[in-house]
């Protein structure tokens, strides 16, 4: 079952068309997890939200402008799109009377604030410590965001030699530590000139530690995204090669877990288990015009999310998107079971939804029964 509708910001005013299809497991371990599982897709232009009914699992789609990255903590979820970083928060006392859709959420995602950061490129977003952390890809550092500026910087690579919008090794990946401190970064590229990675972008690419300032792996990688401190291990995604890679203790030599056929970018982890997106790569503006390594294997591209066995790599189960969805930007786990609404900022529905932390009020009935009144 799909659930689409419409605009935000400036994304298409139709609504998204959207297959989905499902294979393996999929659907019964989000149902077993108790989580909605959410999917961005900057290139569509949305926001696809897979949750767990008794009847199966259900998509939600919600547009929005370029959203490039996505994350969640708690009640709490941020979606970082091209020119803002909008935080939403959960509410179930809201969800089941919401006028549009009444009785059909569990959950409700609600817009609380917009933080306005420009055109920065920003990629894989973290909201585990005091402040969001990201990267700024067009400015070649690792920011915060604390209201005080469109972003603070906070970490460069070395051979960076200053901090201007000329995306110059294309940093895109960030990995970050118990206490919310930066511990890894991907780039696809080691260059201090402008946009001088996608010189060698298809064997160009290294991982690099934050602290010191050194790289970990560079020979071979062809565009790695989304570094993932998972236990004791660093994982990252080769995605050009459409590689999971695993790095025991996050200094052992890299070790491929699993080769899917997609360019992999988009990794969350829940216990043992690794949820992964899959990309076709239609639009070849980053990619290049260059076979990729997993192009070369002759399989078709998937566009979806694959969800494997963290300590085998064995694929669980699919979900396959197609229609004009054919890149995803990122991935994460929504807290709370059930079926899971969201009400864009752009929408004006979320101004009649009063939210307090433990009960909250939909003024539409209270509205629309003045609007009936007699005028004294």
């Amino acid at each position: 079952m799909t659930e689409t509708a419409g605009t935000a910001n400036a994304a298409p005013s139709s609504p998204v068309p959207l297959q989905v299809t499902t294979t393996g497991e999929f659907g019964a371990i989000i149902g077993a997890l108790r989580k909605t599982l959410a999917v961005a897709s900057y290139n569509s232009g949305f926001l696809l939200l897979a949750s767990a009914t008794p009847g199966g699992l259900v998509m939600l789609s919600r547009a929005f402008d370029k959203p490039m990255s996505i994350a969640a903590r708690g009640p709490g979820l941020v979606v970082a799109t091209r020119n803002d970083l909008i935080h939403f928060a959960a509410s179930r006392s809201l969800a089941p009377g919401m006028p549009r859709s009444p009785n059909t959420y569990d959950v409700l995602w609600l817009p609380r604030s917009v933080a306005f950061t420009g055109e920065i490129d920003l990629h894989d977003i973290d909201v585990s410590g005091a402040a969001p952390l990201g990267i700024a890809t067009r400015f070649s550092c690792i920011a915060r965001f604390d209201n005080s500026a469109s972003f603070v910087p906070v970490w460069r690579p070395p051979f960076i030699t200053e901090t201007t919008p000329e995306d110059r090794c294309h940093l895109n990946g960030l990995a970050v530590d118990a206490a919310g401190a930066p511990r890894f970064v991907t780039m696809l590229g080691a260059s201090d000139t402008a946009q001088g990675w996608r010189q060698g972008r298809v064997t160009g690419g290294v991982l690099m530690s934050v602290p010191e300032g050194r790289v970990l792996v560079q020979d071979g990688l062809c565009m790695p995204h989304s570094p993932r401190l998972v236990g004791e291990d660093l994982l990252f995604l080769n995605s050009g090669a459409g590689e999971v890679v695993r790095m025991a203790n996050a200094t052992g030599e890299p070790q491929v877990l699993a080769r899917l056929p997609g360019y992999t970018r988009g990794l969350v982890a829940h216990g043992d288990l690794l949820f992964v997106g899959l990309s076709r790569l239609r639009d070849r503006h980053g990619a290049g015009y260059q076979e990729l390594p997993v192009e070369r294997a002759g399989t078709p591209l998937s566009c979806g999310v694959a969800v494997l066995d963290r300590q085998s790599g064995r694929v669980l189960g699919e979900i396959r998107l197609s229609g004009s969805v054919n890149e995803i930007s990122d991935l994460a786990l929504l807290d709370g079971p059930g079926r899971h609404g969201l009400i864009s900022h752009a929408d004006p529905l979320h101004r009649d939804a009063l939210a307090l932390p433990e009960m909250g009020f939909w003024s539409v009935p209270e509205r629309e029964a003045q609007k009936n009144q007699p005028i004294h």
